[in-house]
């Protein structure tokens, strides 16, 4: 807890020296969690909100383009708890596009259960520690770009801090030197 006031105080100290104020009445002091942009951050985790868990398990199936597209975007938020998120919504991104007709079929319904189930059973993520050594994980195979970026603990069990997964276009895929940088 000491070394949070130290903290606490080098902000409020800096944010003083620039002549910039903070509201008091919006502050909040020694609390174990807080929401921020959805997310519950806790002293060592972040994870989703559970109440945006409970839209999801919630969502009925997807009638027309813009339902899909209003899923994905809300999705689309929370990729960095998903791993392999691009492949999982891949299909569905390909129903939003100009030339494909939309048709809802049973494998668009198991893409779309197959996307709920990994948004509710979501992984926990472990804060950044700038001390340890970091992993990073990268996949890039076939119009996709996934990555992991972990951190082992004290016990030496490894966490995950952030996914990041990214669909590549057919011009991405083709040029094999940006590939490569991709991986890197």
């Amino acid at each position: 807890m000491k070394k949070h006031k130290w903290h606490v105080w080098l902000i409020l100290h800096r944010l003083r020296e620039i002549n910039l104020q903070i509201n008091i009445n919006k502050c909040e002091f020694h609390v174990q969690k807080i929401i921020f942009l959805e997310l519950l951050i806790f002293i060592e985790e972040l994870k989703m909100n559970s109440w945006k868990i409970q839209v999801i398990v919630k969502w009925f199936t997807l009638n027309n383009l813009t339902q899909i597209q209003f899923f994905i975007d809300f999705c689309n938020f929370y990729r960095r708890f998903i791993k392999n998120f691009s492949k999982i919504v891949h299909l569905m991104i390909q129903l939003t596009q100009k030339k494909i007709i939309f048709e809802w079929n049973e494998i668009c319904q198991m893409t779309f259960n197959h996307m709920k189930r990994h948004m509710i059973e979501t992984l926990i993520l472990r804060h950044f520690d700038q001390i340890r050594k970091i992993i990073l994980e990268i996949n890039s195979f076939n119009y996709f770009n996934d990555e992991v970026l972990s951190q082992y603990d004290d016990k030496k069990i490894l966490h995950s801090m952030i996914f990041y997964s990214k669909n590549m276009s057919s011009a991405d895929v083709r040029n094999w030197a940006r590939l490569e940088i991709l991986s890197i």
